[in-house]
This record gives structure tokens, sequence and C-alpha cells, in this order.
């Protein structure tokens, strides 16, 4: 995450609904093919079949209300701290991985120590899915975070930290080994299509911060 680009509109509450309603129809065929077979087949024994088939689909109808809502919520808040989030940083305390995964992505358990100018340091601990192209992020610095201090909600900013960190290594390389900083810019291209796609960065901020990274080549 990064500053708001100029004109930047607040997440919207239909687009997602519309998706997690389909998500969970999708997932839950077994309702409309239940009505269908049951409006179709004149017997006794399918006449469960349409009042289940509804049942279903009423489920599903339900799961994906609630989908839409989660994804909703995590769209608001990573907004809100994109506008009026405060800038921090966040030692890592600790940083176990788990078992569980979450689209194919490890989830760790992060204990972070919240610190900032502007902000009374605080400690945190938390599960959050962590890409794996992010993982070595957790052991090096400390990584910039956005953060409400009335709420003490808090977003890793993962683009910043990715910069941090090519940044470093650029200074790091000299330019006597420009194959170590072509591959830099290309892992940062990488992540900047991965942040894209996870809806982490608005569109403007992509072009924005593609082009920035192009014209250093």
């Amino acid at each position: 995450m990064s500053s708001p680009a100029p004109g930047e509109r607040p997440p919207s509450f239909l687009p997602e609904l519309a998706l997690g309603v389909a998500f969970a129809l999708l997932c839950g065929m077994v309702g409309p093919v239940f009505i269908v077979l049951g409006l179709s087949i004149d017997d006794p024994h399918t006449d469960w079949m349409l009042p289940v088939g509804c049942a279903v689909i009423a489920l599903d109808v339900v799961i994906g209300v609630l989908i839409a809502r989660y994804r909703y919520r995590a769209k608001q808040r990573r907004h809100e701290l994109r506008h009026s989030g405060r800038r921090a940083r966040a030692t890592v305390l600790s940083a176990e991985a788990t078992t569980m995964e979450v689209n194919a992505q490890p989830v760790y358990r992060l204990r972070l120590r919240i610190h900032g100018d502007d902000v009374t340091p605080f400690e945190v601990e938390r599960r959050k899915v962590v890409r794996k192209s992010q993982t070595h992020l957790l052991h090096g610095d400390d990584l910039p975070v956005l953060v409400d201090p009335e709420t003490q909600d808090w977003e890793i900013d993962w683009f910043g930290a990715e910069r941090d960190a090519s940044r470093a290594l650029a200074q790091g390389a000299g330019s006597g080994t420009p194959a170590a900083l072509e591959r830099s810019r290309a892992e940062r291209l990488s992540e900047l299509d991965e942040l894209l796609r996870a809806d982490l960065l608005s569109r403007d901020e992509y072009d924005d911060e593609r082009s920035r990274i192009l014209g250093e080549i």
C-alpha cells in the first residue's frame, strides 16, 4: 500500500456482493440442479428435490453475502488507512509459519512492535497471509506500516517494504553488478503485478510505480 492516488474511489459493496454470490452459487451448483430435476421429473419420489434445491440456493446466497461483507470490510479498511493512516515502522518480534495456507500462500503468526514519531508504541499479534515472495522481508529491517493510532488498526506496507529492500540491494550491489540490479527490477515488477491482482494497489498507483521502475533501466 502507498498513498492514495488522486481521485481514487472508495470500495463499493455491490461488486463484492455480485462476486461473492456468484462464487457461492458456482460452488453450490447442486441447488439449481435439484430445482431443475424437481420441476422436470413427475415422480412423487423426487418431490423433495425442489424444496431442498431452494434451501441450498438460499444457503449459497447467505454464504455469498458473508464473503462479500468480509472482502468489502478488508478493502474499506485498506482504503481508510491509505487516506488517513499514519506511517510507522513495525519491528518483527516473531514470525512463525503455521500449517495453514490460503490460495497456496502460507499463513504466518506475526508478533510485531509498532512504533513511529506520531504513534505510541504497541505490540500486536495476528495471523496474516504472507506471499512466498515476501517471506524474506520478515527477517530484515523494520517493516513499513500504515496505522490508525486511535483504533490501533494496521496494515503492512508490503510494497514499501519491497521498495526499501530493492534500494538496499542497489546500494549494496554498486555499479559493478548490473545483473543483480536487473534481477532486482524484474522481481519488483513481478511483485507489483501481484499487488495489483490482490487489489492492494490502485491502477494509477500501479502505472506510476511501473513507470518509475522502468525509468531506472
